[in-house]
């Protein structure tokens, strides 16, 4: 929100009035409780410096906010807040003010010696170092070793972090909420059984891909943190039944629960929901868990009945009869991805497509025995935005037809991947792009009708690692590319017969309507330099979409 609309007048260092003025006295008997409820609706860093300068009071309650989440955009702004808390006299002791600090953005820039700057801070209660991959057990051990408070914590990614970093949080950080130790590949039960034995307010933990976790840490994690609301096992591949047991006997309010690529579940796992149990379950991860059957999907909807994501990629046993199951999720599903479940047929999927009508993102990726009749059925789903038809090698021009000409889809759809459904044609596939306004993202990899320099100049690079075949037959249009992909097609194929197309389109550039591809006077001049390291906006950044254009 404006600073304008909250308050009379933008204070600067030249206006500030003296105490003895009108207006200062009346902006310094304000409550502070009132002023602090104002500020926070001031989302901006330089608005919220402007307030600090009205008046000691003002700037008593601005700038515990304006140092509460410093935000680095640059090495430069993290530069400018080191220097500032290692100066000898500070207006206010800062590095007492910081609560949250996030380094993400700066990644391998951050060093040990860094974090030791830090260690002042002794306040803190969220702490980000996802991706900071210099750092070591030196200097994470010398920040943590003064901050008891600490809420959450994610050190993912650092791969030289070990049981030792975490040991100590567990016994010093007692009010731990969360905790992101994936891809630290150091970690194991050891320090996880610290962790969940101290910390008996633990809501997340995520252990992806911590190939030395086991099964005892988790049954450890279950009996002893049963408000789980979070539970990350991907690709923790020594995970068995035994594990999983406990952690639905104990964790009944789990939102999340991820155990993708841990191939030794079987329907055992399961066997011991009970109905409606898990209400609120919103998310289930089964990926490559290639040893479940359409059981697991009974017991799964009968305990979970509100399940809004359930991907079931590569989980190859499953059948429509497992699929019939998953139809009784109804409105409250809205991701479905099955992908390589190939057993599956037209008549399950129609039957998903009348039932679970809320659904907005399907991925049937390489369910080869797919036609025509599913893209039929799924051409009435109100609120289809993603579709992923990768390798349903039966899909033919008639399917494309069928979601364009229901006007609904045609208005929802932004994401379609259509690789390797190499029965498509370019008039198809232009018709496509012509009624779907809002489609921002079209994959046809593998689509002969589209592997020719003239069109594929329109789209993203490949990704560095494939090899000269996959380059080849790559074709992902994205953003500015879908636009000018269309553009050049109507261009080219202006004065042919184009059977499909009989005026509802007219001028296409003239429809296409542009979405968004994708967070007193007295107080010393030092208050503000100070302040200067803090930089950025207040208010968080959204995530941006990170695809890389690969196929399934």
């Amino acid at each position: 929100m404006s600073l304008e609309k909250l308050l009379p007048w933008r204070a600067t260092k030249q206006n500030i009035l003296p105490s003895s003025s009108a207006s200062h006295a009346k902006a310094a008997t304000i409550p502070s409780e009132l002023i602090l409820q104002i500020f926070k609706y001031v989302t901006s860093t330089a608005d919220l410096k402007s307030c600090i300068l009205v008046c000691k009071s003002w700037c008593r309650c601005g700038i515990e906010l304006l140092w509460h989440k410093p935000v680095f955009t640059s090495n430069a702004s993290l530069i400018k807040l080191l220097i500032t808390l290692s100066r000898s006299t500070q207006t206010f002791q800062y590095s007492l003010l910081i609560r949250r600090l996030n380094f993400s953005f700066l990644g391998e820039d951050i060093s040990d010696q860094i974090l030791a700057r830090l260690s002042s801070c002794e306040r803190l209660e969220r702490l980000t170092l996802g991706g900071c991959r210099r750092l070591t057990d030196i200097g994470l051990l010398k920040l943590l070793e003064k901050s008891d408070g600490l809420v959450a914590l994610d050190v993912s990614d650092i791969e030289n972090l070990t049981d030792s970093v975490i040991e100590l949080v567990g016994e010093r950080c007692r009010r731990l909420q969360g905790l992101n130790v994936s891809l630290c590949k150091k970690i194991s039960d050891k320090s996880i059984m610290v962790v969940a034995s101290k910390c008996r307010s633990l809501r997340r933990i995520k252990l992806s891909h911590c190939e030395n976790i086991t099964d005892e840490s988790v049954v450890v994690l279950a009996k002893n943190c049963p408000h789980l609301l979070e539970l990350d096992l991907t690709n923790c591949n020594q995970i068995t039944n035994k594990a999983i047991k406990p952690v639905f006997e104990n964790c009944t309010q789990l939102r999340e629960l991820r155990l993708a690529c841990c191939a030794h579940l079987t329907d055992e796992s399961f066997t011991r929901t009970a109905p409606s149990l898990f209400e609120q379950l919103r998310v289930l991860d089964l990926t490559s868990c290639n040893l479940i059957t359409d059981q697991t999907l009974f017991k799964i909807v009968n305990s979970a009945p509100k399940l809004r994501n359930l991907v079931l990629a590569k989980c190859v046993n499953i059948t429509d009869e497992g699929v019939y199951h998953i139809t009784r999720l109804g409105k409250h599903l809205h991701y479905l991805h099955l992908g390589h479940c190939y057993r599956i047929t037209d008549h399950s999927i129609t039957h998903l497509a009348r039932h679970c009508t809320r659904l907005r993102y399907l991925d049937l990726a390489c369910c080869n025995q797919l036609t025509d009749a599913s893209v039929f059925e799924l051409s009435n789903l109100p609120k289809l935005r993603r579709i992923g038809l990768v390798k349903c090698a039966l899909i033919t021009d008639q399917a494309i037809f069928a979601l364009i000409e229901n006007r609904v889809v045609a208005h929802t759809l932004e994401r379609v991947h259509l690789s390797y459904c190499v029965n498509l044609t370019i008039n198809a596939v232009l018709d496509l792009i012509n009624f779907c306004y809002r489609l921002t993202h079209l994959s046809l990899t593998g689509v002969h009708a589209f592997l020719r320099p003239d069109v594929q100049r329109f789209c993203r690079p490949p990704p560095k690692e494939f090899t000269p075949h996959q380059r080849q037959v790559f074709c992902v249009f994205s953003g500015k590319g879908v636009k000018d992909l269309r553009a050049y097609l109507n261009n080219t194929l202006i004065g042919q017969q184009r059977g499909r197309i009989t005026g509802g389109v007219g001028n296409v550039e003239d429809q296409v309507v542009q979405q968004p591809i994708t967070a007193g006077a007295d107080i010393e001049d030092s208050v503000i330099s100070e302040a200067e390291g803090v930089g950025g906006d207040i208010s968080e950044g959204g995530e941006g979409d990170n695809d890389t254009g690969r196929e399934n």
